[in-house]
């Protein structure tokens, strides 16, 4: 009687060893930035993400264009994945008003024949401050200790920052720091 309750309890113990338990933990990003001389900026972000979790991180001051009520975004610095290494990333970032503009301008030029969307920039809604987002989306994720965490479609993602996408969840957080536009 005694053998058969002890193989039961290991039973029961290797069961519920194997049992997949939802994830408890809250996901944190914090960023911090210095401007180090005019214009140029070094970011720390600390996160308590998995090793080698993967970012997409941008930095973009808004505006909008002559006869739009949409908001635009000119871009200073864009990276599609950067990996978490001992729990941060860091990179530096020059802001280039003139070349986002330039490029827009580019852009305007070779397609606003077919495009009547591609209207002047209104520089006078141009704002005064960058923003910076980093963001988490689970899918393409292929390292295993990941998904096992996360999820594979984020269902493990809690903390402030996590957003429904459709069928899976994200992680962004975003902050706003005072620059003023040059143009």
């Amino acid at each position: 009687m005694k053998i058969k309750i002890l193989l039961l309890i290991s039973i029961l113990t290797l069961a519920s060893c194997n049992e997949k338990k939802e994830q408890t933990q809250e996901f944190k990003i914090d960023v911090k930035t210095e401007e180090v001389s005019e214009n140029n900026y070094k970011v720390n972000i600390k996160t308590n993400f998995p090793e080698n979790t993967s970012f997409t991180i941008d930095v973009q001051r808004d505006y909008k264009r002559n006869n739009s009520s949409e908001q635009y975004a000119g871009e200073h610095y864009s990276a599609f994945s950067t990996l978490v290494k001992n729990g941060e990333i860091n990179f530096d970032f020059k802001v280039d008003d003139p070349k986002w503009i330039n490029d827009y301008k580019n852009y305007q030029n070779e397609n606003g024949s077919f495009d009547k969307t591609l209207t002047d920039i209104d520089f006078e809604t141009v704002k005064d401050t960058l923003e910076i987002s980093v963001l988490y989306t689970p899918m393409g994720e292929k390292n295993e200790e990941n998904i096992e965490l996360i999820g594979k479609n984020g269902e493990f993602l809690k903390g402030d920052g996590m957003e429904k996408n459709g069928t899976f969840n994200v992680f962004r957080k975003t902050i706003k720091i005072y620059n003023k536009f040059k143009k």
